[in-house]
This record gives C-alpha cells, structure tokens and sequence, in this order.
C-alpha cells in the first residue's frame, strides 16, 4: 500500500476514536476555561483604586492643603482633600463612612480620626506634612529669613536607577510564562501518555498483529502519533482562541504585551515537544506485556515535563537572562516549556528561537528513527516487558 493514504487512514482512525471520547471534549473545555479564567479573573478580581479622602479640620488644618496635596503626589498616593468646620461634624462624616481620616491640628499637637485603622503609608503621610508645616512655623516665629527656610524645606532630588528593566505588565508576564508551562506540561503528558496507553492496548489486545498484516510498522506508529497529536492540538488551538474571545470581552484586564507571540509559541512548542515525547512513548508502549505496566516504563520518560514545568517558577520570579536558564532552555527534554515561559517574560534573544527549534528538529528525527526500530521489533513480541537495554538491542538488530 501507498504510504501516505495508509498513513492517512490511520490518522483518521485515530482522530476518529478519540472525538468519540468523553474524556477528550472535557479535556478541551477544561483547557479553554483554564485559558479565559487567567484572563478574567485578574479583569473581575481589580477594582479601580479609590482616593483616600482626608478631611481638615478647621483653618489650621486647612492650611496644610497645599503642603498635603505636593506630598501625596510625591508619595504616589491618591488623596481627596475636604474642608471640615469643626471636630463634631467631621466626627460624624468618620462614622458614616463620608470620610476616610479627619485631621485636626493644634498649637503643639496634630490628630488623625478614623473609623478603624489607618495605613501606615497614610499615617506617615500625614506626618510628613504636619512636621514639614511645624518646622516652617518654628523657623519663622524664630525670625529666620523665608528666603532660607523654604529652600531647606524643599526635597532632595532623589532618583532611583535599576538594572532589570521592570516592564508595566511585568506581573502579567510572570502569570503568563507560568500559565503556558503549565498548559504545555499538562497537554504534553496527556497526549504523550495516549501514545503509548494506545499502542500498549493494541498489543495487549493483539490488534497490532490484525493491522501490521495490511500496515507497516512506521506507518502504524506515525499515523497513531498524528491522529493523536492532531487531537491535541485542536484542543489547544480552542484554548487558544477562547483567549483571544475572553482578551477582546475584558480589555481592562492587564495582559502581557507578549500574548500575540505566546500564543503561537504554546502551538508551535506543543507540536515539536508533543512528537519528541510521542515517539519515545510510542516505543515505550511496545515493550510492555501488560496494560498496567504502561505507567511505569513512561514514568521516566515524562520526568523532564515535571522538571520543566517547575523551572518556569525560575524564569518567573528569578532572573530569566542567567545563562543556566538560558542553556536549559535549548535543550530538547525542557525546551518546550521554557522557551515559551521565556518568552513570555520577554527575554529571548531573536536567534535563540530558531536555533531552538532547529535543535528540537535534529532530536525529534533521531528519536524518531530509534522508536521506530524498537516499536517493529517489540510491538508482537511476546513474553515479559522488556527493558530498555532489551528494546534497544532488539532494534538495533
């Protein structure tokens, strides 16, 4: 038979059974509400910050406005300054809510009335400005030119210089390069692990022997790996566009200016991560003898998923330029969650993709070539599992 119709064939046997599937609809629901709950949870959960509204009590306090309002906005503190008449009515403006602190100055003394607490920022807000206006005052009474006493009132110059440049969605970002290790954690051992749950059942089953009587074995191997694969990537691409719908329904959420090229990435990651673990999966399911040992000879093989994921952590909240991450990054088990988490943060070097990508390529070819020599000569053998050293001699036979 022609090897790309039988192949064909296959792929849609596969794509087939698996859309028949509960499990894999709920998989893709679960995928896209994970998706749009990253967007607009944040969207939901922020709440525009309200102004702290101080009250002045009386024409000394009210003095302070200038001074107050100039502190504040140095500070980057929102403020609404209001003019009280007296201690009573500014008492009762507290209680009910109308105001957040009434201040009230006297000769020697200076005191904040709230309903509860008052934050620390505000207290030493408040502070500030009523020390600044007593030195004012005791300079002045202490017949000191203004002309002096101003400018030893005025500020410092103070600037800060920092040496990571920390972008406005930089917290989006870190949610984001988290949020694409996880989703290409999961989907990759999912479908990885389909892979070889499925050629394992057809050789329990002994349906591998039905079929290599019309198929060769690359070919049942491929088409099995496409058809799977194929299923997996719809599921994300529905993810991917329930974002994009979730992105333009909540604009106020913040999202990282990155998501235009993330979103591809988590597709282009999926399908070359997915083909890596996929064939070496696909070989892993042939050497068993028993459905249930299906777990145990794929454990090893997913390790560096759980390892990758929980180095998207490090390129969150440490620094992603080290050269640790990066030369980690290049590596075929772990590139697929961290070049896109990389990317996400926004510090990946023009080159270093494609240079990625060509690397996974050259692994994905050689891990395909060795798999498939193992899958043809342990998918009908018989007797206990085999061990790697077993397949891999067996293949190389």
């Amino acid at each position: 038979m022609n090897r790309i119709p039988t192949t064909r064939l296959i792929v849609q046997r596969e794509v087939g059974e698996r859309l028949h599937s509960r499990f894999t609809w709920a998989m893709a629901a679960l995928t896209a509400l994970f998706v749009v709950a990253i967007i607009v949870v944040p969207a939901v959960l922020r709440q525009p910050t309200q102004p702290t509204v101080v009250g002045l009590v009386g024409p000394s306090a009210e003095a302070l406005a200038p001074a107050l309002r100039t502190t504040a906005k140095a500070a980057r503190v929102a403020i609404r300054i209001v003019d009280v008449r007296g201690s009573t009515e500014a008492r009762s403006e507290v209680a009910k809510g109308s105001l957040d602190v009434a201040l009230s100055l006297g000769p020697d003394s200076a005191r904040a009335e709230v309903k509860r607490t008052l934050s620390p920022t505000m207290a030493a807000l408040l502070q500030a400005t009523v020390d600044q206006a007593h030195q004012k005052r005791a300079l002045s009474e202490a017949r000191i030119p203004l002309s002096k006493v101003l400018p030893a009132l005025q500020p410092v110059p103070f600037s800060t210089r920092t040496l990571d440049r920390v972008t406005a969605d930089q917290a989006a970002r870190d949610v984001a390069a988290i949020a694409a290790g996880l989703l290409l954690y999961v989907s990759l051992a999912l479908y990885s692990g389909a892979v070889a749950s499925g050629v394992a059942q057809e050789k329990t089953s002994r349906t591998a022997e039905v079929l290599l009587g019309a198929v060769r074995p690359s070919q049942l191997m491929n088409g099995k790996v496409l058809g799977i694969g194929a299923c997996g990537l719809g599921q994300l691409g529905i993810a991917a566009v329930a974002g994009l719908i979730a992105n333009a329904a909540a604009r106020e959420a913040v999202i990282p200016s990155t998501i235009w090229l993330l979103l591809p990435a988590i597709l282009l990651w999926f399908v070359l991560g997915f083909a890596l673990y996929a064939f070496a999966c696909a070989a892993a399911g042939a050497m068993v003898a028993r459905q249930e040992e299906v777990q145990a000879v794929t454990m090893p093989l997913l390790m560096p998923l759980i390892v990758g994921f929980l180095l998207t952590y490090a390129v969150a909240f440490s620094s992603p330029n080290t050269l640790w991450l990066q030369v980690l990054s290049f590596l075929p088990p772990l590139a697929p969650m961290l070049m896109p988490a990389r990317l996400a943060i926004g510090q990946v070097a023009a080159w270093q993709m494609p240079a990625a990508v060509l690397i996974m390529v050259v692994s994905i070819c050689g891990t395909a070539r060795l798999a498939a020599r193992i899958y043809a000569s342990s998918l009908v053998r018989g007797g206990a599992r085999l061990s790697w050293r077993a397949a891999l001699r067996l293949g190389g036979e």
